[in-house]
């Protein structure tokens, strides 16, 4: 009983870490004629105000700085008050929480936070990051590409109550998430318009996004400090249900475990750790894109940006291409093929120089499973100063491709459209017979992971500085990492933009500026059906103020 006395204080972080076997740390009164002994603890108080500072630069907020400040025994009484606040040149975050241990004179911890965030993704940049290659493009191309800002409020309250005479703990939280999305690029609008998340209300899919879920847990305690563990054991086991009130019917189971091993007469430590989670809409309705599964950053996977590992993913949609001469100008209008006009004087063949494309949009649009996992060995140099090797494995993988679907309006628009020039005999007539209107492709509805792209593992390992900084009581870490498993394959479009689609009956090979339609053709397929090399980064230095587990 003294031990594990021992163990729920050293858990709150409250105090200098309290050793069962220190004999100093006590004074003791035996009364032999009851059976009981009473025992007098003597602490040391760390200290209580948290103050940390980061920055740097990241792919998914760019250049940023951030402050955060928290007190764990607010006016002595246990309770926790905390204040984030994190600019970036795409992201802010702002954040008050607080807690309270001991609720109503029981053992009831409750608390809340309200926040505001707003992410501003861009693609481009992205895709500059995760290939390699340049995205100085044509704006034309950039419009191709995601770009779109979100913006989050919301809050979160929680309770969780102990079982009697153990480290376990029942819980459960309610939170209410309200998030718009401002396109801007037409290809953001495309994806957030086309994906069958129909639950949005509003008036349209990029607004009215409200998330209401409770989050019911199980958790499980033994480690032997609040930070840098030796021994013990944690577990957490939740699931959240997205789906009283709002607007989003989600499901996402959530387990983690941990453990620590101590070695060297508990001077250094071994320490793993296993989290998993899988997402699914229900009642009809699919998770919002920006709901789905994601690895990357110091929390998970260290060697990779925040949030770009994921599958990849080809979006279909119609682009419109102009016909062009071999130097370059457009081709006037009612040059190849004018309309056709019908008895009635209306055309019933559309022009050529105005074609109809199929495109296949690039898109990572995240997994509904993920897996990832930590270990490390922490090697105490001296104090607060720790450096430790480490090596993290994960992958996010799309399970149910139901569940990345193009809604019904969007995909009869893919189906009924006659993609290339129509094709007209010397008659020119409008009897159909005679005149097409182009051809039309059998399209999925679902959208598929490119080959060579879903489940594939990716692993960092590398050397880790972890230093406690005194004044400010918050853990610094510099870390390098070598990227060992990472994704390095080429895409492909599925939907090939061929010759045929294009005025002209002698075919020229790429690259030509011979003739309007093999000039166009060759254009086209370089900036609209070209093979992409998707290539993460081989490694990452970089420094924060957190822990990964």
């Amino acid at each position: 009983m003294w031990e594990f006395s021992l163990l729920r204080l050293n858990q709150l972080g409250y105090f200098e870490q309290l050793k069962p076997e220190d004999p100093n740390t006590t004074d003791r009164h035996l009364d032999e004629k009851n059976g009981t002994v009473d025992l007098t603890l003597k602490v040391h108080e760390k200290g209580k105000n948290t103050i940390g500072l980061q920055g740097g630069v990241s792919g998914l907020a760019g250049a940023f700085v951030g402050i955060n400040y928290s007190t764990n025994n607010f006016l002595g009484l246990g309770e926790t008050l905390s204040v984030q606040a994190s600019l970036g040149a795409y992201q802010r975050d702002l954040v008050f929480g607080f807690s309270e241990p001991y609720l109503f004179d029981r053992p009831i911890q409750a608390g809340f936070n309200v926040y505001t965030r707003k992410t501003n993704y861009n693609q481009a940049r992205q895709y500059a990051i995760l290939t390699g290659q340049s995205s100085s493009l044509p704006n034309a191309y950039l419009q191709n590409l995601q770009n779109y800002s979100q913006s989050s409020t919301g809050f979160t309250l929680s309770l969780s109550y102990p079982l009697r005479h153990s480290l376990k703990r029942f819980g459960i939280s309610y939170s209410l998430d309200r998030s718009s999305l401002v396109a801007v690029s037409a290809a953001s609008k495309l994806l957030f318009d086309n994906l069958n998340f129909s639950g949005v209300t509003g008036p349209n899919a990029l607004n009215g996004i409200v998330t209401s879920k409770i989050t019911p847990s199980f958790t499980m305690n033994t480690l032997d400090a609040a930070y840098a563990p030796h021994h013990g054991k944690s577990l957490f086991v939740g699931a959240e249900i997205a789906g009283l009130g709002g607007t989003v019917n989600t499901f996402r189971p959530i387990i983690q475990y941990k453990q620590f091993f101590p070695v060297q007469k508990r001077r250094n430590a071994v320490g793993y750790n296993v989290q998993s989670s899988f997402i699914t809409g229900y009642g009809g309705v699919v998770a919002p894109p920006f709901e789905r599964a994601y690895l990357g950053g110091e929390n998970d996977l260290r060697g990779f940006d925040i949030r770009t590992v994921s599958p990849i993913a080809y979006l279909p949609s119609v682009q419109t291409v102009q016909l062009r001469n071999g130097d370059g100008t457009f081709v006037p209008a009612n040059k190849y093929y004018p309309a056709i006009l019908n008895s009635a004087g209306t055309a019933c063949v559309a022009n050529c120089y105005n074609i109809p494309i199929p495109y296949s949009q690039l898109v990572t649009p995240g997994g509904d499973f993920a897996l990832n996992g930590n270990l490390e060995y922490r090697y105490t140099i001296a104090g607060p100063v720790a450096v430790a090797p480490f090596v993290d494995m994960g992958t996010v993988a799309i399970l149910r491709t139901s569940q990345l679907q193009i809604n019904p309006v969007q995909y009869q628009n893919l189906l009924s459209t006659y993609f290339g020039c129509p094709y007209l005999t010397s008659a020119y007539a409008c009897d159909p017979n005679f005149a097409t209107r182009g051809n039309t492709l059998g399209i999925s509805q679902y959208l598929k992971p490119v080959p060579g792209t879903n489940w594939v593992p990716r692993m960092s390992t590398g050397l880790e500085l972890q230093v406690m900084l005194p004044v400010i009581n918050a853990p610094f870490r510099i870390y390098y990492a070598y990227n060992a498993m990472r994704l390095n394959s080429t895409a492909k479009a599925p939907i090939a933009i061929t010759r045929a689609m294009f005025p002209g009956t002698v075919p020229i090979p790429c690259p030509t500026n011979e003739g309007a339609g093999n000039y166009t053709y060759c254009l086209t397929k370089d900036s609209l059906s070209s093979s992409y090399t998707l290539l993460e980064p081989r490694k990452t230095f970089r420094f924060t103020v957190a822990t990964t587990f």
